[in-house]
């Protein structure tokens, strides 16, 4: 009996197990012990036998622990594949974004380069224009003083062709 309840706490002080689907080996502990250390009337080869029963009954837990452990790990690996997959999958488009970032930034420099040689184009027909325009306004004035010259000579030219056309002719 002591021997029992000293097995039975031992087994007690593990940790629960974490699996739903686990062998509950603290409860055959306690079925074996219940039933063949619970009473005084049995000898010690009842208490042999009972051992032997719980060794056995221990080892099936510990086998039914290794075939759930070995589902467990190939659950894993399954999960572990699918996750590397994902993870490859994941690495190739990461690849392919540095790529078309790579080439997007190749063209956003191309297209930079392109918009300061259209603004350097645009300041020099800026300037082309400016010039223009003041060679422009300066021959407008020049017609203009043009024009307010011929108009003084017309000025002049009819103030003296009305005396002119009174002298008889000869």
């Amino acid at each position: 009996m002591r021997e029992g309840k000293i097995l039975g706490s031992c087994i007690h002080q593990r940790p629960p197990e974490t699996s739903m689907n686990a062998p509950d080996v603290d409860q055959a502990a306690g079925e074996t012990i219940r039933e063949y250390g619970g009473s005084s009337q049995f000898g010690e080869s009842d208490k042999l036998v009972a051992a032997l029963d719980f060794i056995a009954e221990t080892a099936t837990t510990i086998r039914q622990f290794e075939e759930q452990a070995s589902l467990a790990l190939m659950r894993a690996q399954e999960i572990a594949d699918v996750v590397r997959e994902d993870l490859d999958r994941a690495e190739l488009r990461a690849k392919c974004a540095e790529t078309n970032l790579r080439l997007t930034e190749d063209q956003v420099e191309q297209m930079s380069a392109a918009i300061e040689h259209a603004h350097q184009e645009i300041e020099a027909l800026r300037s082309q224009l400016n010039s223009k325009t003041i060679k422009l306004a300066a021959s407008e004035q020049r017609a203009d003083d043009a024009e307010a010259t011929i108009e003084r000579i017309m000025d002049v030219i009819r103030a003296q062709l009305p005396a002119k056309l009174d002298v008889p002719s000869e």
